[in-house]
Parts: C-alpha cells; structure tokens; sequence
C-alpha cells in the first residue's frame, strides 16, 4: 500500500522562510490586540466619568433642592412669626390706648380735631418704633370717624372683614386684608365698650411691605408680592397711585400688579413668570439665572380672610456665589476625572503594548512548534497506514480460508439434511401404507383413519420446512464465494496492491463480508428449518406408536411448557393461518411447567387450530381471529389444566354440539370426520375431556379442554 505525504508549506516557499512568514502574520494579528482593549477601556471610562460627574450634579442638585426647601421653609415662617409680632405690638398698644380717656371723651363726642390732636402723636412715635402706618377711629354703624395717617378722607361706610368680625363677636379680631385704596394690610380692629355700650372701634395696621421688609432683612431675600387685578377698583387705584411717593404701574403685567417689592427691579426670568401668570396659583420652588446671577425662588400663594385666593409672594434668594462654587467643582471633578482616565489609559497602551510584543514572540514560537508537530504527525500517519494495510491483508486471507471452510460444512450439512429429508418422507409413504394395509387387514379402519389425519396434518408441515430447505440450497450465494476466492486466487502475489489500487479489489473485503453475513443467515434459516423438520418427524412417529399402542399401553409423561407447545401447534398451521390472513391472539401467561402428554396434547391443539382455521375460511368481516388461552383451576378431584380455542368464524348449530365429536360426522364438504373424533380419544386417555360452545351460527365456537394435573408434579 504506497501512502502520499502531502508538504506542510505554502507552495513554492522553503521550509526555512516559514518561520518568517509566521512571525509576520502573527505580529499583524496581534496588532490589533492593544486597539481592542484600549477602545473599550475608553468608552467604558468616559461613561464612568460622566456617571461621576452626572451623580455629583444631581448631588449638587439635591443639595439645592434642599436649600430652597429651607428657604420656602423660612419664609413660611418668618412670615407668620413677623405677622404674629406685628399683631402682638398692635394689641398692646391698643390697649394702652384705650384706657386714655381723652381720647375715650374726644369719641363720644364725635370731636374729629380733638381725636387728630391727640392721636397724631402716637401715630408718630409707633410709625418710627413698630412701623405702624394705619391708625382709624370707627363709629358702631362702620363709619369711618378718623383716619389719623389720612384725616381729608372720613365718613366712608367701613366693609373690611376684620371689622364686621370685631363687630359681630363683639372681641377682638385680626388678620392680612386689601384696603380701599388697594393697599395689602396685617390690621387689629378692638372694639371701644365703656360702660357696657360699645362707643366705636379702634383699628391699627402695618403695611405689608413693611413686613415683607422685615423678611428681606432678617433672611436676605428679595420679595414680590403679586395680587390679582380683580381684587382692585382701577378709579380707586389710579387715585391712590397718583397721590403715592412710588407709585406701581398697573399694565406692567397683564394679570397682576406687584403690590409690594425689596428691590425696585424685577429680575427677567420673574418678570417672564409674572407675565404668564394666570388667576390660579401654586406653590412652586425653582432656580433662575440672569445678567451673571443665580437665584432660587419660592413661589407661595396667600389668600385674605374670605379664603380667597388673592395672588403671590414670589421670594428670591441669591445662590450666585454657590452656582459659582458649583461649577467650578464640577469642572475640577470633570478635569481630575479626564487626568486620571488619561493616565490610566495611557498606561494600559503601553502595558499592553508590550503583552502584545510578548504574544506575537510567544505565538511565533507556538507556530513553529506546531509546524514541527503536524511533520510529525504526517510521518506517523503514513506508517501507521502502511502498517493498517498489512494488517488488513492479513486479516482478509484469513476471513477467506475460514469462510471456505465454514460454507464447505454447511454446504455438505446442507446437502445430508435434504437426503434425510427425502429418506424420512419415503418411509413416511411406506409406513402410511402399511398402516392402511395393516388397517384393512385388522378390520381397524377407524384407528387407521385417526393416524392418517393427524399424519397428514403434521406433513403439511414436513413438506413446508423440507421446501423452504430446498429452496434456500438453490438460491444459496456459495457460487459468490467461488468466484470471489477464484479473483483472490489470480493475484495472490499482489494481494496488497490488489485490494487497494485495483476497483474489483477495494470491492472485494465488503463484498466478502456481505457475502459471510448472507451465508450465515442461509445456515440459520436451514437450522431452524430442519430443527423443525426433525421436530414434526419425531410428532409423527409418536402418533402412529400412540395409535398402535392404542389398545392399552402406558402414556408418556413429561414435563412440558404449554407456551413452547402452542408454538409447535401454530407453526404445523402456519402457512394456513397465512394465506386466511388470520389474527391469532394468546393468553398463556404465568403457567408453570406441567407433567404433559406431550404428543397427544399437540395432537389435539393441531386438529382445534386446524379446524378453527377452516370455519374461519372466506371469512373478512369481522377479521378472522383466532384466540388460545390457558389456566389451572381448582377441579372437585385436584388441579385441572384448562386449554380453550375460540374462533370468531362460523359457528356451530345448537343440534350439533354434541354430534361434532361422532366419527365421521362433518358438516364441511370435503371433510370426513375424523379430526375431532380421534382428539375426543386422546382427550379420554389422558383423563380428560373435550367440550364444544358456540351460541349458533355464525357466532363463532370454543373448545375447551380439561386435562388433570397432579400438583406434586407441577415445576415452578
């Protein structure tokens, strides 16, 4: 066998430049190792430093958030403790007030300049201390007497609420609410009893500017205070505007007018937000930039007495510098974050660059190494075909002398079984006419006739297994073995080359081996066949010494699997059973092994089954079946094996239940009565009997056969 190595190297390139060449293209693919690594290292620093960055703004963001929380939290209440001030000082000093009774007197008396006269000054001292603006004098019906800050301005009909409640609950009442004139003010109304008799009110108010005043002092906030244009009498407005040191302007927003402001200018942003407001307000916290500047603001809506929501106090609080410091941070974080991911990826390239050098070395060497083996490997390869060869040669010539051999013996087994088999059915021929010979002779016509039918069942079988032994011999592939050694034979002194060159030669192994499975099958099958052949001859020879020994003679008893029986029974009826297409279902399951007549009980199952096959005949609706099954039961002397046979063919007339079993009794055509007859007979030797059921025609018949056992002969 001649085996080609094919060259490990590129064509036309010496095994010297390879090296070379490998180093080269390793070095190009490993290239690419370092951009492979540093691209993603980037991008996954960069979003790292931008999570960083994002998490420190929101950070910052929260921490404003919570600022203006603060904010909204101090205004809140810097605006109810300066309320609260306010209308503690306002008390006390009406109070004081009204136990001066000049001024009690001066009322009474509806004395206007007398009231001026000696209010005036009050009025000045708590304008200067406690920022107190209003100072009224009112008659019981809310008329107004007095207004100490505005003397040319009385007798107008007072409608505020503060005082209709100071009026209907005859105590003291106080609280944020709009003026005539437009004004928004913290007032105290205490109504003036002496003597039980209420003689008027005195009322006392600061300007809600003041307070918001107050606001901006103590925390450093701007405020706006924003009403809405429906809660003002514009001819009023104009009036007092007209007549104020600094007056508002009413289109400055379409809405609303800003009553009250710390600071004379109105950022953008607010301004914006001012002209976009509507009647509906909320409270609301943001931040706003402009002109360099950097604001929070709370938003916070107020009402008046009614619970009606007049407009809002728009608070600013200067966060410039801290917006300063927050972005200087975030730069300083985003420029320590850029220095550090640079470093590091800057390192990484150079690390990398040097594993990637030490792979390109190291995988060289692996190339190389590799090329070394795979010489290596082909050099093996091609011994171990040659020696694969040799081996197959070997093997092939000898698988051909034991196949010779092999098909020389089962060729002459083959060729004495069919001698045999043509001796045994010769003397069969003979014995067969000396039984009716004998028969004649002896006047036993009966027991002659019995042995002739149950032979003859049984060669049905004989000339079916001796036919099939036949035909294999003839179509046996022995003559392919012949020619397949004849082709060996001609190149025996180039087998080797033959085998593996030659096309008829690299055929030759397969074909041979097929060649052994097929003969060895044929041996199988003429096993079997002739097993079965001796098997029917040995039944037969048992037959006729039964019926010659008919006159007295001992049984044999053997012990017997019932299943092993039924088989020998359905084989001697297999080709019948298969040209009628019959279904044949068994229930022999779970039986032990029992002390049997082995041969007449096989006579029985032979003639039942034969005799169910032909009711059955040209039967195919429904689909002829047949049905053997089998148990032990309990008899009134001892164990009882019961065998029954069912068919669903033809069924049998009520008045021939009993006549079926006569001798000569047939109701078939070609039939002559004999089957059941001598079966009813070996039954009765046995100890046993044989019964027919069948419910009429057509409904099919069972026959049940019941044999006595004894159980101390049962094998488990």
């Amino acid at each position: 066998m001649t085996v080609t190595i094919t060259s490990a190297f590129p064509a036309g390139e010496a095994s010297d430049s390879y090296p070379v060449a490998e180093r080269r293209r390793v070095r190009s693919a490993a290239a690419g190792v370092r951009l492979r690594v540093i691209v993603p290292l980037a991008i996954a620093m960069l979003l790292l430093v931008a999570a960083f960055i994002a998490a420190f703004v929101l950070e910052a963001r929260h921490r404003e958030a919570d600022d203006i929380a603060r904010t909204a939290a101090s205004v809140d209440a810097m605006f109810k403790a300066q309320s609260a001030e306010g209308t503690q000082v306002m008390r006390t000093i009406m109070e004081l007030v009204l136990k001066k009774r000049s001024l009690e007197a001066a009322l009474r008396a509806r004395d206007r300049d007398k009231l001026l006269e000696l209010s005036t000054p009050i009025l000045n001292e708590i304008r200067a201390k406690n920022r107190i603006t209003h100072f009224y004098y009112i008659l019981p019906d809310r008329t107004m007497l007095l207004r100490v800050q505005a003397p040319n301005k009385h007798g107008d009909k007072i409608e505020r609420f503060v005082l209709r409640e100071a009026q209907r609950t005859g105590k003291p009442f106080w609280g944020n609410e709009q003026g005539p004139l437009g004004s928004f003010t913290l007032r105290v109304v205490y109504p003036w009893v002496s003597d039980g008799e209420v003689i008027g009110y005195l009322e006392m108010g600061i300007e809600f500017e003041d307070i918001m005043q107050s606001i901006k002092n103590f925390l450093d906030v701007d405020v706006f205070v924003a009403i809405n244009k429906s809660f003002f009498d514009r001819a009023k407005w104009d009036e007092a505007q007209a007549k104020s040191k600094r007056p508002v302007p009413w289109d400055e927003f379409p809405s609303v007018v800003v009553l009250s402001r710390t600071t004379p200018n109105i950022p953008a942003p607010i301004a914006s937000y001012l002209n976009g407001l509507k009647e509906q307000h909320s409270k609301r916290t943001f931040e706003i930039a402009w002109d360099g500047q950097v604001a929070q603001t709370v938003v916070a809506p107020f009402s008046n007495l009614r619970g009606e929501q007049l407009g809002e106090l728009v608070v600013l609080r200067d966060i410039t510098a801290g917006a300063k410091e927050r972005r200087r941070a975030v730069i300083v974080v985003a420029l320590l974050s850029a220095l550090i991911g640079g470093g590091l990826l800057l390192f990484f390239h150079v690390l990398l660059g040097h594993v990637q050098h030490d792979v390109a070395e190291r995988t060289a060497r692996l190339g190389e190494a590799q090329r070394v083996l795979t010489v290596e490997q082909l050099e093996r390869k091609r011994a171990e075909g040659e020696l694969a060869a040799q081996q197959e040669r070997n093997e092939l010539l000898e698988a051909r002398s034991r196949m010779v051999s092999e098909l020389a013996a089962a060729k002459e087994a083959a060729e004495t079984a069919l001698q045999e088999n043509e001796k045994v059915t010769a003397q069969l021929r003979a014995v067969q006419g000396e039984l009716l010979a004998a028969a004649r002779l002896a006047g036993m016509a009966e027991i002659a006739t019995n042995v002739l039918h149950n032979v003859g069942n049984v060669l049905n079988s004989v000339n079916v297994s001796a036919g099939l032994v036949s035909t294999r011999l003839r179509a046996s592939k022995v003559s392919g073995l012949a020619r397949a050694v004849d082709l060996m034979e001609q190149h025996a002194g180039d087998l080797g080359e033959f085998l593996t060159r030659d096309p008829r030669g690299k055929v030759l192994p397969g074909y041979l081996r097929e060649l052994a499975l097929a003969l060895q099958a044929e041996r199988d099958t003429m096993e079997q066949e002739l097993d079965a052949l001796g098997k029917s001859v040995d039944h037969i020879k048992e037959v006729v010494a039964t019926q010659q020994s008919y006159a007295g003679t001992a049984r044999v008893v053997e012990q017997v699997a019932l299943a092993d029986l039924v088989e020998d029974a359905l084989r001697m009826n297999a080709g019948a059973l298969a040209r009628h297409k019959v279904d044949v279902v068994k229930n022999l399951a779970g039986l032990p092994i029992l002390p049997l007549d082995r041969h007449r009980l096989l006579q029985i199952l032979v003639n039942l089954i034969s005799n169910a096959k032909h009711a059955l005949s040209g039967q195919s609706d429904p689909k002829p079946c047949i049905t053997l099954s089998a148990d032990l039961a309990d008899g009134s002397q001892g164990r009882v094996l019961r065998i029954a046979v069912s068919d669903n063919g033809e069924g049998i007339a009520p008045e021939n239940l009993t006549r079926v079993f006569a001798h000569g009794f047939t109701t078939r055509k070609d039939g002559h009565g004999f089957g059941l007859h001598s079966c009813v007979l070996a039954a009765q030797e046995m100890g046993g009997n044989l019964r027919a059921h069948s419910a009429g025609r057509a409904q099919g018949a069972t026959f049940q056969l019941e044999l006595p056992i004894a159980d101390t002969l049962v094998h488990r």
